[in-house]
């Protein structure tokens, strides 16, 4: 592998915001035929938020394709769980070597998903991070599932830490939340009271100690430049922005057929989509956060159940009735 090859691959001359754009992992085709982008996305007036909506793709019968989903979303459990300096080691083995290292870290990141909670969120927080790092290429900084110490329990603290560079040099960390609730209210007031913290400045510590203590880019000297944000003794310390991102997911009935049948619920989903918009909104207001970047997506589905049932599934752990 040349150094032109390695996303993680740097020099002191290179641009970090270049470098950081490199660790990105993926795109949007490794998830299009399972998800649909539903309009445009929305700018909340009074606000620096921005919501999205995505449905689940169906086949054309109608059926949404949530296996696939699960599917797409278990394949990526080696990147969003293993740190990527040990997926850079593998890399460098020779191509019989690769084969059965792969498959260990994918084994044991299949692992790390708890095996016995029945409401549990991880496949939730593992679509927040495909929707961050493969919609908005937004890479993830800290794998914290990595960091559980117990496979039975859920991490602490924020569901994901994703970051980039802004073109006026500050690096704007993204704090992660992900709720399922049967309820869109219920969803979204839990995740703006979970993300609110985070902005304000009164829940962080903990997870910023994380970042400065196991960030990992797969290139030392990178990491050793975007830590660099997070030394209080560096004048970069002063141009760090937090945003969140918060993934809504609830049950959605009369699912629609999407693609096929968009233009004969397109007056529907405007309308719960402009609803979901203003309760945002307000939720928004209510807790001071308009002046900070978050992004929402909605992600409406048949059944929360179903969809936990799902990713477990793919993830070889034993689905209870």
């Amino acid at each position: 592998m040349t150094n032109d090859d390695d996303p993680s691959a740097s020099n002191t001359q290179t641009p970090l915001i270049e470098v950081v754009q490199r660790l990105v992992r993926g795109g949007w085709d490794e998830v299009e035929s399972s998800l649909v982008t539903y309009g445009d996305p929305i700018a909340l007036d009074g606000t620096r938020s921005t919501v999205r909506c995505h449905l689940l793709r169906s086949d054309p019968l109608g059926t949404p394709r949530l296996k696939t989903l699960a599917q797409q979303l278990a394949n990526q459990i080696v990147n969003y769980c293993i740190p990527r300096t040990d997926i850079e080691k593998v890399s460098q083995l020779s191509p019989d070597r690769q084969v059965p290292e792969i498959t260990r870290l994918a084994n044991e990141a299949a692992r790390l998903f708890t095996q016995t909670q029945v409401k549990t969120g991880e496949g939730a927080e593992l679509l927040l991070y495909a929707l961050l790092e493969k919609g908005l290429e937004i890479p993830q900084v800290l794998s914290k599932m990595s960091l559980k110490t117990s496979t039975e329990m859920q991490y602490h603290g924020a569901d994901g830490v994703h970051a980039k560079l802004l073109e006026n040099g500050d690096l704007a960390v993204y704090w992660g939340e992900a709720k399922l609730y049967e309820s869109v209210a219920k969803a979204m007031t839990d995740c703006m009271d979970s993300i609110a913290p985070y902005l304000t400045g009164m829940a962080h510590e903990q997870d910023v100690f994380l970042i400065r203590h196991y960030a990992d880019t797969g290139n030392a000297e990178v990491t050793a430049r975007l830590l660099e944000y997070f030394n209080d003794s560096s004048l970069l310390s002063a141009s760090v922005e937090m945003r969140g991102a918060c993934l809504i997911g609830f049950v959605h009935d009369n699912y629609p057929s999407l693609p096929r049948d968009e233009a004969a619920v397109r007056a529907e989903l405007d309308v719960a989509l402009a609803s979901w918009a203003e309760s945002t909104k307000k939720r928004l207001e209510n807790r001071s956060l308009t002046a900070h970047a978050i992004e929402v997506f909605f992600f409406p589905m048949p059944s929360v159940k179903d969809f936990r049932d799902a990713v477990k599934s793919e993830l070889r752990i034993d689905v209870k009735p």
